[in-house]
This record gives C-alpha cells, structure tokens and sequence, in this order.
C-alpha cells in the first residue's frame, strides 16, 4: 500500500491561492462584465427617463400588459423574465398607481388577469421616444456595425434564439 501523501501546509496553500489570484482578472468575467453593463444601462435609463417615475421593469410590464391583454400573472413575469414575487410587488405598486387592473380571470378563477388602463397606456406612450434615446446611449459605446450581432448574442443567452 502506497504512503499517503501528505496534507499541503498552509505556506504551500496560501502560494498556489495567491498565484491564482494573481492570475485572475476581473474585467474578463463575464458575469462580471454583464452586471456591470446592466447598471450603466440602468443608470442611462433613470438619467433619462427617471422624472417618469416608472422603472426598466415597470415599463416593461406595462408594455407586455398591453401587448398581451388578459394575461394572468404567472404568464407576464415569465415573458418579462421576473421572478414572481418580485413581480407581485411590482404590480402592487402599479396597480396603486392606476396604471393596471388586477382581476379574477374568466377562465380560471385561482388566477388573476393583467390588464393596463388608459392611464397606464399614457404612461407607457409618454415613455416610449425616451426609451429610443435610452437604447441608443446603452448602445453608443459599440461600433454600430456590431450591435445586431451584441443584441443576437445576448438574445442566445437568454434563450430567446439558437
């Protein structure tokens, strides 16, 4: 039977970390790098559109509520990727507001149907010739030859194409 290598000391450890660490670079993270995009693009969005009082999200979900009149809950969290509780309390917030209706859906009464009202309509209309602008500044840093390919692979990670 074979003698068991010894355990590595500390010293020995703390070498082949502080290599690794070294090593390791930040900025070539993906992960890293896409938080970071998503809030400058948050940042770009409240610049410009934070007077409106509504949220990346907020807009999203009226948008989506419009498009998609009738729609329960479950289904409108899933086409704006948010998560459902997080998407309770948002539509709370925009229900209080006026901008949506919440109701018992005619198909299935344990579920609840989505619909946006003329104010929200208002709301999301307002909004919209901003959000090109916002579009544009998030975009501004790439040659604007490469920006449908960004938005293509950024549609392949999330799932919305192959």
């Amino acid at each position: 039977m074979a003698a068991a290598k010894p355990a590595p000391t500390l010293p020995e450890i703390g070498a082949r970390a502080s290599s690794a660490l070294e090593r390791f670079v930040l900025t070539d993270i993906v992960s890293h790098l896409l938080r970071r995009a998503h809030f400058r693009a948050e940042e770009i969005f409240n610049r410009e559109l934070g007077s409106s009082g509504l949220t990346p999200r907020q807009k999203a979900l009226l948008i989506t509520a419009y498009q998609n009149p009738g729609a329960n809950q479950n289904e409108l969290a899933e086409k704006i990727a948010i998560d459902r509780n997080s998407f309770a309390e948002m539509l709370a917030r925009l229900v209080a507001r006026g901008y949506v209706r919440r109701g018992r859906s005619r198909d299935d009464g344990r579920a609840y149907e989505i619909n946006i009202t003329d104010k929200g309509i208002r709301a999301a209309e307002e909004v919209l010739p901003g959000d090109a602008l916002v579009e544009k500044r998030i975009m501004e840093p790439l040659p604007e030859e490469l920006r449908p390919l960004f938005v293509k692979c950024l549609k392949i990670m999330v799932g919305l194409e192959k």
